[in-house]
């Protein structure tokens, strides 16, 4: 009976926010569902979709009637309380980003169990640049003990529509697609597969897909905030000193602007600035050059730093207190931070793990079991799991589609 009332509470729940989700957000984003002949099968079955926006959860869990249970970064759990009883109620859990998380894994095994739906977004975090990111193995693991249905989701327009580093919104265009997987057609793959399957089916690069080519997205610009992202010049090099106005860039080391449009592409503005072609092409040019500067570097010779930086501790309704504020460096051997007072911290790089950024501002990384949170915020968070990532061979992951 406990476990009936249960499931009604979820139920309702669920779909009052599914009216939500019908009358603001479909509008909001200008969505267009296709492949409506791939129905959503009956309950429980396992959803995977590509990530491109915050609001992806509701953007492809708002298409089952049923409630799922919605596998999200623990960091959202760290919120105000009235948020933590929303993503309760609405069937979100937490796991660890940027890394393997086996009691995550788990709890989607018993939530599979107790007959509830499943949504996993297997890149573990957003897109940085408008293509899917390399997903998390241990997906097709689950898939292949459940035995259950698999329901894939393709999202392209939502990174356009809201891109991470932004605060507001733009108008365009957000489209669906799904292809649905029987029990018996994922009996007859092995795991590799299965994950080259996905990989394949969620696979979208929002910058280059042809059905997005003449959208106009409108709204605010995307500029504000572009500097948590992009952090260095394409003229001159220089770090951290991009500024964003409200059609594009600048760079305050040697004046070289670019204009952007509303599909992120940059026109320069001037001789002084060089060529960058769209975001997704500056992306690649930074991690060119991130890994340039780790191959030639000396063992303790700088790779990079960031001035300002606050580290933080962070409370159980989302506050980040400062615990000290300084400079923070990499060497391909340490990481450190130092203050004015105080001894430095420092961080043995072969010891840093599970290194990624936190709501826009924030590098964390964990060291034998500790997690530290540097807030950066006069400039790019992202540099720094940038750096990690290649000291770490992640170009690996980048060409074979998985960690």
């Amino acid at each position: 009976m406990k476990q009936l009332l249960t499931y009604l509470w979820r139920w309702t729940f669920w779909n009052i926010s599914r009216v939500f989700c019908f009358i603001w957000l479909r509008p909001k984003f200008n969505m267009e569902v296709r492949d409506a002949d791939q129905k959503i099968p009956r309950r429980p079955f396992i959803m995977v979709s590509n990530h491109g926006t915050f609001f992806d959860p509701w953007i492809v869990g708002h298409l089952s009637s049923y409630p799922l249970s919605i596998m999200m970064n623990e960091e959202g759990f760290r919120a105000p309380r009235f948020t933590r009883w929303y993503l309760r109620n609405i069937g979100a859990y937490p796991k660890k980003k940027g890394e393997s998380d086996i009691k995550a894994m788990k709890y989607t095994l018993i939530t599979l169990k107790e007959g509830y739906p499943v949504l996993i977004f297997p890149e573990g975090q957003t897109t940085w640049d408008g293509q899917t990111q390399p997903i998390y193995g241990g997906i097709e693991s689950i898939i292949s003990r459940a035995k259950l249905p698999l329901v894939m989701m393709n999202v392209s327009g939502n990174f356009m529509s809201r891109p991470w580093w932004s605060e507001s919104f733009r108008k365009g265009k957000v489209i669906v697609r799904r292809r649905v997987l029987s029990p018996q057609e994922l009996a007859a793959m092995d795991r590799a597969t299965l994950r080259d399957t996905i990989i394949s089916f969620i696979r979208n690069n929002d910058l280059f897909n042809p059905e997005l080519e003449n959208v106009v997205f409108e709204g605010p610009p995307a500029t504000v905030g572009l500097n948590r992202f992009v952090w260095m010049c394409r003229s001159c090099g220089a770090e951290d000193g991009l500024c964003p106005s409200d059609d594009g860039v600048a760079c305050s080391a040697c004046g070289a602007t670019w204009k952007m449009d509303s599909r992120f592409r940059f026109t320069p503005m001037g001789d002084r600035a060089a060529e960058i072609g769209n975001l997704h092409d500056w992306s690649i040019w930074h991690k060119d050059m991130v890994k340039k500067k780790i191959s030639r570097a000396a063992q303790d010779e700088l790779l990079t730093s960031s001035d300002g930086v606050h580290l933080c501790d962070v409370t159980e309704d989302g506050q980040y207190p400062t615990l000290a504020v300084g400079r923070l460096a990499l060497t391909r051997s340490q990481l450190s931070f130092t203050t004015d007072n105080g001894d430095p911290l420092i961080l043995p790089v072969e010891k840093v793990n599970d290194y990624v950024f936190q709501l826009k501002t924030i590098f964390e990384c964990r060291v034998d079991g500790k997690v530290y949170k540097f807030r950066i915020e006069n400039g790019s968070p992202m540099k720094w799991v940038y750096y990690f990532r290649y000291l770490n061979n992640y170009a690996e992951c980048e060409a074979r589609g998985y960690i």
